[in-house]
């Protein structure tokens, strides 16, 4: 943030807000009686809209909320440009293209830009499960930064691991086994070593929660397809509820609440600004080129150089990223091929242990089962569809 900006939003803030109402504005609010009923429906109990609505070119947007909402508020900025600050904390700009979650119960305030209003999407949420479902996208009053703790600890992280120690087998994965420039190769190739992995290879399988870090004090930036979705959404929900507040209609939109919720968490876990910021790279190129080499082998140096970061570097983003480190993810995408393969193909367990680069069929047996919680054959024999 720098001395402009915050000048700027001590401008508007002093300016004469704009009086409710924009030109072609869209707004609806729920009414409580109606909500009170329907809130204790099991499909809407979790998550549910209360007020949502479509601001074009909103200038003197402003609203402050000294004591917070009850709601979880989530704005998207399709156009033009804004601000928010929550407590005491800094003020944050919004642009184009992100969206921002506002805790329920926290002071806070925002506004449009004078010189470029934004257009906004907005919606207000309840629910038993609203801080589950916007669990890291949020952070907590005050300095504007989420509390922060360590990935992979805790007691959720201590149930969730699971250890595959395989080190003495390494050698028998992917091309060049073998020999021993084969392991050196291989262990480098599946992250055995690297900064953020096991020494011995172990396959850890993450906690189901993700870490909330200060990331989560920005906005989430959403790719192009990402924000069309949420903007469907938007215009889906809203039509629906102008035809009435039935239960049925209230029960649809609190799915499609579901899924902007997701929309958002798959963005701030997977963001497309570069989860590598200085690189102009993101996580999703990483994982089509492991994909693409799937029936090789690839060496976390190679991953770090088309990521165009350091080896430390880009296993540590990668982890925050995904959950994984490089050697398990790209282990887990072989064997989700290796799924494929015994679904759709007549091919033996040891031509699809070859076929992805296992040169021992019964090492490639038993990393199956650790993933798949079943071994290859007993996989194929499970009735499917």
């Amino acid at each position: 943030m720098t001395k402009d900006t915050d000048q700027t939003i001590v401008n508007t803030m002093e300016k004469i807000r704009k009086p409710d109402g924009f030109k072609s504005e869209k707004l609806i609010v729920l009414p409580d009686h109606i909500l009170m009923e329907a809130s204790s429906h099991p499909l809407v109990r979790p998550l549910y809209v209360t007020d949502t609505g479509y601001f074009p070119r909103a200038l003197h947007h402003y609203r402050e909320r000294p004591e917070g909402s009850e709601a979880v508020i989530v704005i998207f900025c399709m156009e033009g440009e804004g601000w928010y600050h929550l407590g005491s904390g800094r003020a944050q700009p919004v642009g184009q293209g992100q969206a921002v979650v506002i805790p329920a119960h926290t002071p806070h305030a925002y506004g449009s830009s004078e010189e470029h209003p934004w257009s906004i999407y907005w919606w207000h949420f309840k629910g038993e499960q609203t801080e589950t479902f916007f669990d890291g996208l949020s952070p907590g009053p005050g300095s504007g930064h989420g509390p922060g703790h360590e990935s992979g600890h805790g007691p959720e992280a201590e149930e969730a691991s699971t250890h595959v120690s395989e080190s003495d087998e390494w050698n028998n994965i992917g091309a060049g086994a073998g020999t021993a420039e084969g392991l050196s190769d291989v262990k480098t190739a599946l992250g055995v070593g690297a900064p953020g992995t096991s020494d011995s290879g172990d396959l850890i399988v993450p906690p189901s929660r993700p870490s909330k870090t200060a990331a989560a004090s920005l906005p989430v930036t959403l790719p192009p397809d990402k924000a069309r979705q949420l903007t469907e959404l938007f215009q889906e929900g809203y039509a629906l509820l102008e035809q009435g507040y039935t239960l049925n209609h209230i029960i649809y939109v609190s799915q499609l609440a579901h899924h902007l919720a997701a929309i958002l968490r798959l963005c701030r876990l997977q963001p497309q600004d570069g989860i590598f910021r200085h690189s102009q790279h993101d996580i999703t190129q990483t994982v089509r080129y492991m994909m693409d080499r799937l029936e090789g082998t690839v060496t976390l140096k190679q991953l770090a150089a088309q990521a165009r970061v350091s080896v430390p570097h880009f296993t540590q983003r990668f982890k925050e990223a995904t959950g994984y480190s490089p050697i398990d993810y790209y282990l887990r995408l072989k064997i989700q091929l290796a799924c494929r393969h015994l679904d759709l193909t007549q091919q033996s367990v040891k031509e699809i242990s070859h076929r992805l680069g296992f040169q021992d069929p019964y090492y490639f047996s038993r990393l199956f089962k650790k993933i798949m919680g079943k071994s290859p054959s007993e996989y194929r024999g499970t009735r499917k569809g």
